[in-house]
């Protein structure tokens, strides 16, 4: 889509957003330094790359207005930016700091306007199989969406009983939308039981995508693991299907399967997956394709036409609790854990979560007298 089937509102509003931007990330590379607990605090030329990259899903029906590409620009910084904060007092700091910066580009801001709750857009605001990039218009909308999927999800794979607070909500939808971006992998920061890997598969559902885990068993090592990669690299860069490698703390039954990881994030390459004559298979499997894409089907095209793919198609979710200094070190021994990845924190769930989940757990309860519902 080009930019001049956008309003002119959104046009004019460009140059402007492309500066707070900028200013944004510089200020935020300053302001939130790394320490031992806040490990994760870098900021490089990747997070804004994925800012706009964010407002690029973005078609001329989801922005109307020059309000419309400012809430966009305040979700997206919000995304790439306020998801890896790990403290009240900091998002607190962003949002004033995004506020303070679109004051300074932008003339006349409607703050009501802008600040409207809730600011949520998703890949799946039009429907489920409907992929579109648009605001969400109420929690009450998105719920009904988010359970339709759920029903479908229990219909087609396995039951799974999640109780769809505002908090669960919009993780699916952070989830779903870095899923949904190009060579999407993310890492999923909380304590065990906060739902990370349930979110994780309803994303994926929503998306299209078939999960997989490690089945770990006694003996389980790394000649085990290369193998299950091979064939979910086969899948998705032969057969050219959508996958996510879902992984916990405890699947990393071997520090060195995180060796593994960290080179499938930071190139896609890893060393001495595939026999020499799978190679071979592979390349063959692929040099039609090759050529049918206007390119010389030389042994190293071929290969990094494969490769390109698997990067494309097969997605890494990675769900690490922060207790204690395993993920700080790491994140020190394998850096593409928190640098190539989208960082997603969960905070501690909300009291009116809490009551919404024991609610629903109470309902069901048939011998509970009314009264203590």
């Amino acid at each position: 889509m080009e930019l001049r089937e956008f309003p002119s509102p959104v046009i004019e509003m460009c140059n402007n957003i492309v500066q707070a931007s900028i200013q944004l990330h510089h200020r935020c590379a300053q302001m939130f330094l790394p320490t031992a607990v806040k490990f994760h605090y870098i900021f490089n030329l990747r997070d804004l790359s994925n800012c706009f990259q964010g407002l690029l899903f973005s078609g001329n029906e989801c922005l109307q207005s020059s309000v419309d590409l400012i809430r966009l620009w305040l979700h997206e910084t919000h995304r790439v930016y306020g998801d890896k904060l790990i403290d009240e007092k900091d998002i607190e700091s962003f949002s004033k700091l995004q506020l303070d910066i679109l004051k300074k580009n932008v003339e006349e801001i409607d703050e009501g306007a802008i600040l409207e709750k809730p600011n949520i857009y998703c890949h799946f605001a039009g429907g489920v199989g409907e992929p579109k990039y648009m605001a969400v218009k109420d929690w009450s909308t998105l719920h009904r969406l988010l359970s339709e999927a759920m029903v479908s999800y229990n219909d087609l794979v396995a039951a799974m009983n999640l109780v769809l607070f505002e908090d669960a909500m919009m993780h699916v939808c952070r989830i779903n939308r870095i899923l949904e971006s190009p060579r999407g992998s993310a890492l999923l920061v909380g304590v065990g039981g906060s739902g990370k890997q349930s979110l994780s598969r309803l994303a994926a559902f929503i998306s299209s995508l078939e999960v997989f885990q490690i089945q770990l068993k006694k003996g389980y090592g790394i000649a085990d693991l290369k193998l299950e990669l091979a064939v979910l690299y086969s899948k998705s860069g032969l057969k050219n299907l959508g996958i996510v490698f879902l992984m916990t703390d405890a699947q990393v039954a071997n520090e060195q399967f995180l060796v593994l990881i960290n080179d499938m994030l930071a190139s896609g390459e890893v060393p001495d997956l595939f026999a020499e004559d799978e190679v071979e298979n592979i390349i063959a499997g692929v040099r039609n394709e090759v050529k049918g894409a206007g390119m010389l089907d030389t042994r190293e095209n071929c290969w990094k036409f494969f490769i390109d793919r698997v990067r494309r198609q097969l997605r890494i979710v990675l769900c690490f609790s922060p207790v204690g200094s395993t993920l700080r070190i790491r994140s020190r021994k394998f850096p593409a854990i928190i640098n190539c990845t989208a960082i997603n924190w969960f905070h501690e769930w909300p009291q009116e979560a809490l009551m919404s989940v024991s609610k629903r757990f109470l309902q069901e309860l048939d011998e509970l007298p009314e009264s203590y519902r």
